[in-house]
């Protein structure tokens, strides 16, 4: 059997069910489908970061928004290296070979500091000098990896052309309800935010869209139901929210909300929960950030935020069921993960 290793922040005990953590475990399962034995290899331990912050990164995390670049741990001999962390894909290209090497970009961090630093005026310098920085390197980086795999698709046009090698579009995949969903067309009351609100970014947009936005849903008459890990924390905001705190069925969220709001302008990639919601067949409204994360056919299935908030509301266009399979299954994800490696001559 064909070994496979996968670095990831997180091992496969520790990893949180959000975007990243989903995305490096779809990668195990498409590769272990594909014959390989495929194991994921932590950056981060628990007592190096996994449920807690030490002041050290606190201290960081204050001033620049984005990690550092470290080296790639020592891995054990493989037929193929993915590696879904940017701030080791320089060391890995100097420390592994690059016939088995594929760098997965989950999203672009020179957009990330560039976005997370306008958050704040304590990290505005430093988002300003690590977004030049990373768009250095993500001018060279592409290159050194035999294939990339991008998340979002704005991404993938802007790197693809970078790299010599093999490049795919593939959006993180989520599991299909079990029982088919039918699309709201009613009248909208109920708006839902799911995110793990321990990831930054998320906090970041929530506080921006709440600051913007919460005088016109009081005057719409709008309930805001947010959940997810972490959504306790939206409590103390002092603003007016339902809290369901962690949710254990999205079925369940999805069917209680008759839209869902994805008003995130900071970091990168794919938003899990704006292709999570057309899978459940729930009308998504976001920002013009989250559809450049689709392919431009995609764009008449998101919303706009603002077309929600007017009053004289549109839904979005409904996507059809096989667009959405063939998209954003687990199988189609496993045959873009096979595509690229054909291509790359990484296949088993």
């Amino acid at each position: 059997m064909l070994e496979a290793n996968i670095v990831y922040w997180y091992s496969q005990s520790d990893m949180p069910r959000d975007g990243g953590g989903l995305r490096a475990l779809a990668w195990q399962e498409a590769l272990g489908a594909l014959g390989y034995k495929a194991t994921i290899h932590p950056l981060r331990t628990v007592n190096q970061g996994v449920g807690r912050t030490s002041r050290l990164r606190a201290a960081k995390k204050a001033l620049i928004p984005m990690p550092l670049e470290s080296g790639l741990p020592k891995l054990p001999r493989a037929d193929l290296n993915v590696i879904t962390v940017p701030a080791v894909f320089a060391s890995a290209a100097k420390t592994l070979p690059k016939s088995t090497l594929i760098f997965d970009w989950m999203d672009l961090w020179s957009v990330n500091a560039r976005t997370m630093g306008k958050s704040a005026l304590s990290l505005q310098p430093g988002g300003f000098v690590q977004s030049l920085w990373w768009k250095h390197l993500e001018s060279k980086l592409p290159d050194q990896a035999m294939g990339n795999a991008f998340a979002g698709h704005h991404d993938f046009l802007s790197l693809s052309k970078r790299a010599s090698g093999e490049s795919a579009w593939l959006p993180t995949p989520v599991r299909l309800p079990a029982v088919a969903t039918k699309r709201s067309t009613g009248v909208i009351r109920r708006i839902g935010f799911l995110g793990n609100m321990k990831y930054p970014p998320n906090v970041m947009s929530l506080q921006k869209f709440l600051a913007e936005y919460s005088d016109r849903m009081k005057a719409l008459e709008l309930e805001l139901v947010v959940a997810g890990f972490g959504s306790d924390i939206v409590r103390s905001w002092n603003t007016e929210a339902t809290v369901l705190g962690p949710v254990h069925d999205v079925a369940d969220f999805y069917s209680s909300v008759d839209a869902v709001v994805v008003p995130i302008d900071h970091g990168g990639g794919i938003k899990v929960k704006a292709v999570e919601a057309l899978v459940y067949g729930v009308p998504v409204f976001g920002t013009e950030h989250v559809r450049q994360g689709f392919e431009r056919a995609f764009h008449p299935y998101v919303g706009h935020l603002d077309d929600l908030m007017s009053g004289a509301l549109t839904h979005p266009t409904p996507v059809p069921a096989d667009v959405v399979r063939n998209a954003f299954s687990e199988d189609s994800f496993r045959a873009g993960v096979k595509g690229l490696l054909d291509r790359t001559g990484l296949s088993r």
